[in-house]
């Protein structure tokens, strides 16, 4: 994949301490995506049991298949990213083309926060992660697409 799309979004991550080089390991990249499989299976098997630990797993699910993308780069978040870190860089790599599949996953992060915080009256409830496993499968599938073609990141020398 080339990489004009994001370039600089990356490289300006990688100066401010937010993503760091590691080397590129496709298997590690693979076993993320495995356990993000695991992790709609989760989410799905005890949406009505525990809807807070399904919805968990359903944004876990989508993260570390987001993470693999970038491990595959020899890319990785650091504390002082986090989990934002991942989202930024993998959109701007991939939006667009993959607007659409990529757009819900800020909104289920914002959603998985606040479930870790509500009250009764906003608690999560298995509608929830019936509505949104679908965004998270499909943000998984599309990661699996794409992951073949992306290769090492190389920062340009100015």
């Amino acid at each position: 994949m080339s990489w004009n799309k994001g370039r600089d979004v990356i490289e300006d991550l990688l100066r401010r301490g937010h993503l760091e080089h590691v080397p590129g390991n496709e298997s590690e990249a693979q076993h993320l995506l495995a356990k993000a499989h695991s992790h709609l299976q989760t989410a799905q098997s005890v949406s009505d049991l525990d809807p807070e630990i399904a919805y968990g797993a359903l944004y876990a699910a989508a993260r570390k298949a987001l993470t693999a993308l970038l491990i595959q780069q020899g890319l990785r978040p650091t504390r002082a990213g986090g989990h934002e870190v991942v989202i930024e860089a993998v959109q701007a790599q991939l939006v667009p083309p993959l607007g659409e599949v990529m757009r819900p996953m800020r909104r289920i992060k914002r959603r998985r926060n606040d479930g870790d915080y509500a009250g009764s009256e906003d608690r999560l409830h298995a509608e929830d992660v019936e509505a949104d496993l679908p965004a998270a499968a499909a943000i998984v599938d599309a990661v699996e697409r794409v992951l073949p073609q992306m290769t090492v990141f190389v920062t340009q020398r100015a």
